[in-house]
């Protein structure tokens, strides 16, 4: 019994002195813990003077009214006076967009509980002058979106009036609504359910927006219809758009404004009401186009009209306006200019209107590398062709494949052997249909490539290595990275391509591919003499890297302009001759593709007059002479005098 009670004694005893042992706080733990807290506006185990409950609730409803922007808070200092301290904090708000997050200091002050501290709450704590009742709410404007220009300095897009068309709900029973929506689906041609849901989900008294159209399309729908549509609401406005709908329209993008989806992903960068660009240049200059939006953060009292909004005219006499705490003013964008020459760029797209392929036309200037125009067919279907296609070069590829037998000795006076079919490790490979018999047999380089002797080619391919090949067409800019802007495939040439598959490579087929781009910057290259550096966006550095292999000489150059002109003077692009102007040169290509029999074949014309370079490509065509040739003549023909 004794012994029970002295046990008993001593465990008490070691537990009030391990109490007494206990260190106390000195501030700063609570301290972090306070600043934690309203970093994550999460009370946690913060003790107050207030119920948490409550404090959590005003930490809540000041989060939401500010999201998703909320500050970053430390602890600049804390002062202990007795059973009293002072906690100085340090404030961070990084606002999306804005150079410089807001900064300020706030304080708390804190008693002794125990071996802890309690805080007392106030919402000066989280800014020195928010008064009880008052809660904080983030405004955006944003300042004028900057156009795209021409290389004239040329607005190419800018504000053109537009109209949303739409379904006002106000006095509408649901029955009418559905019906009116189910109409104005089928008039401008959009889903009659999915509209038909976004009707029935907004409010009784809505304008529910269907589409927005250009003012030209929107006056070609059937006024008459639409009139007799009951809700049906045109409201007029205005967005940055290009001359038309499909005006280099995968090259510079669109603009809209803000969907959920956008702002989500954005975290906080984008906010409802903003315009973004979509695709093309409109996305990948965006930061630049759209400028920086101007953030004011405001103390709303209870009884405040909504901030951003007009007051009603019969709102409360006393109703407190909106303080601002915090303020930046919004920077309208900067223009973006780009090489783009509008007169060139319409005539590529109608002179591909009636093409019914994927299909593209690419017009550079070798002198610069500006890119004068990039145009892609309807059936592109928006698709960026000129820029991203990957495509086998055919016989436009004997070019750089002339270059690499110039540098293992030939020039355009030796002979080579054309013959009616030459077998390559196995593979029998012909010249295309029609081939004249005249140009067979020992002839000149330059008839070999004037006629696209097929055959005379592949019988070289022992004589040059694939990677010697792969040098040449890395010399004409084939495989070069550079940055334009926009997404850009500049082609491929494996270096290790072997029998048959290397046969093949001398002609622009196995595992050669290259872009409309790509091969327009093959042929600019041939004019100007050198390493040609594609440019679209004036100012824009592209941090161009050349491909493997030595440099392009003039003299070289020069051999492929001399045989190139002897493809029109002599060979298949005989609709050449007579441009009026400076001689044009150019070289025709067919490419075989897919599994049917006959083979499918791509067409493709590179061409040039004076400073001007052109690639023309169709997905699914005749011989490049047929196909290419007349879209290429056209381009050339538009573009004299530019």
């Amino acid at each position: 019994m004794l012994r029970h009670a002295a046990a008993l004694f001593l465990a008490l005893a070691l537990a009030v002195t391990g109490a007494a042992c206990s260190p106390r706080d000195d501030g700063t733990g609570a301290a972090a813990a306070l600043a934690k807290a309203l970093t994550t506006h999460t009370v946690g185990d913060v003790a107050f003077d207030t119920p948490g409950a409550d404090v959590q609730k005003e930490l809540s409803e000041q989060a939401k009214g500010i999201d998703p922007v909320w500050p970053t808070v430390t602890v600049a200092g804390v002062t202990v006076d007795g059973d009293a301290a002072r906690v100085s904090l340090n404030f961070s708000w990084a606002i999306p967009k804005l150079a410089k997050p807001w900064t300020y200091q706030s304080a708390a002050s804190m008693v002794r509980a125990g071996s802890g501290w309690r805080v007392a709450w106030t919402p000066e704590i989280l800014e020195p002058s928010l008064a009880a009742g008052e809660r904080l709410k983030i405004t955006t404007t944003y300042g004028q979106r900057a156009g795209i220009l021409a290389a004239d300095g040329e607005a190419i897009v800018k504000d053109r009036p537009v109209r949303v068309v739409g379904i006002n709900k106000d006095g509408l029973s649901a029955a009418q609504a559905a019906a009116s929506a189910k109409a104005l689906a089928a008039v401008v041609g959009i889903d009659p359910a999915g509209y038909l849901a976004k009707v029935k989900a907004y409010g009784p008294v809505a304008f529910v927006d269907a589409i927005t159209l250009r003012q030209d399309a929107y006056e070609a729908l059937d006024a008459a219809t639409l009139k007799g549509i009951v809700g049906f609401l045109a409201t007029a406005g205005t967005l940055p758009l290009a001359p038309s709908r499909t005006f280099a329209s995968a090259l510079l993008g669109s603009v809209r404004e803000a969907t959920a989806e956008d702002i989500e992903k954005s975290k906080g960068a984008v906010t409802a009401g903003q315009a973004v660009g979509v695709g093309g240049l409109q996305a990948s200059f965006n930061d630049q186009l759209s400028g920086t939006p101007g953030v004011s953060v405001l103390a709303v009292a209870a009884t405040a009209p909504d901030a951003g909004a007009s007051p009603a005219a019969d709102a409360a006499p006393d109703a407190v306006p909106p303080r601002v705490l915090f303020s930046v003013d919004a920077k309208d964008g900067l223009d973006l200019v780009t090489t783009l020459v509008p007169k060139l760029q319409t005539a590529a797209e109608d002179a591909l209107a009636a093409v019914k392929t994927p299909s593209s036309i690419v017009v550079m200037r070798p002198s610069t590398g500006a890119i004068l125009a990039a145009a892609n067919g309807p059936d592109s279907n928006g698709y960026n062709t000129a820029f991203l296609g990957r495509y086998a070069p055919g016989s436009t590829f004997k070019i750089a494949t002339s270059l690499g037998l110039f540098r293992n000795g030939l020039n355009p006076s030796s002979t080579v052997d054309c013959t009616p079919d030459y077998v390559a490790d196995g593979k029998k490979f012909l010249n295309a249909p029609g081939y004249a018999a005249d140009a067979l047999g020992p002839i000149p380089l330059t008839t070999a490539i004037a006629h696209s002797c097929n055959t005379a080619f592949v019988s070289q391919f022992k004589n040059l290595a694939q990677d010697k090949l792969a040098d040449a067409a890395g010399a004409l800019g084939i495989g070069m990275s550079n940055d334009l802007g926009l997404a850009a495939f500049m082609g491929d040439v494996p270096r290790d391509s072997a029998g048959t598959e290397h046969a093949a490579s001398m002609i622009g087929q196995g595992k050669v591919a290259v872009s409309p781009l790509a091969m327009a910057t093959l042929m600019s290259a041939a004019v100007k003499g050198s390493a040609v550096v594609p440019v679209l966006v004036d100012g824009h550095a592209g941090k161009a890297a050349p491909a493997a292999g030595a440099a392009l000489t003039a003299k070289e150059a020069g051999d492929l302009r001399t045989m190139m002109r002897a493809v029109v003077t002599d060979g298949y692009l005989s609709v050449l001759g007579d441009l009026p102007g400076a001689a044009a040169i150019g070289k025709t290509g067919t490419a075989e593709y897919g599994t049917d029999n006959p083979p499918r074949t791509h067409s493709w014309v590179i061409a040039a007059q004076g400073d001007i370079a052109v690639a023309v490509f169709v997905e699914d065509g005749d011989l490049g002479a047929i196909t290419g040739g007349p879209l290429a003549r056209a381009i050339l023909a538009a573009a004299a005098g530019s």
